[in-house]
C-alpha cells in the first residue's frame, strides 16, 4: 500500500469513528454529524498532510473537534445574546 492510499485509509476509518462518536456522545443523526465534521477546523487540520494529525487516535481527535464545538455554540449563544 502507498503512503497515499495508508493516508487516505487512515483518514476514511478515522471519520467513521469520529461520526460514530459524535452520534453517540450528542444524538444529533448520522448526516448532521458528517456535517459538523466535514465543516470544522478539526476535519481540515485533518486532510492537510503536513498536520500528520491521522496518525492520532479517534479519541484524542474527538476531543479537539468537541472542543471546536463547543466554542462555536458559545459563540452562537454569546451573538443572540448580545443582539
Amino acid at each position: 500500500m502507498t503512503d497515499q492510499k495508508r493516508i487516505e485509509f487512515l483518514k476514511l476509518k478515522l471519520t467513521e469513528e469520529l461520526v460514530a462518536i459524535l452520534v453517540e456522545e450528542t444524538g444529533c443523526p448520522v448526516e448532521e454529524a458528517f456535517s459538523q465534521l466535514y465543516r470544522s477546523q478539526t476535519y481540515a487540520k485533518l486532510s492537510d498532510r503536513n498536520t500528520k494529525l491521522y496518525y492520532q487516535s479517534a479519541g484524542y481527535i474527538y476531543s479537539l473537534l468537541e472542543e471546536e464545538l463547543e466554542k462555536k455554540r458559545k459563540n452562537k449563544e454569546s451573538n443572540y445574546q448580545s443582539v
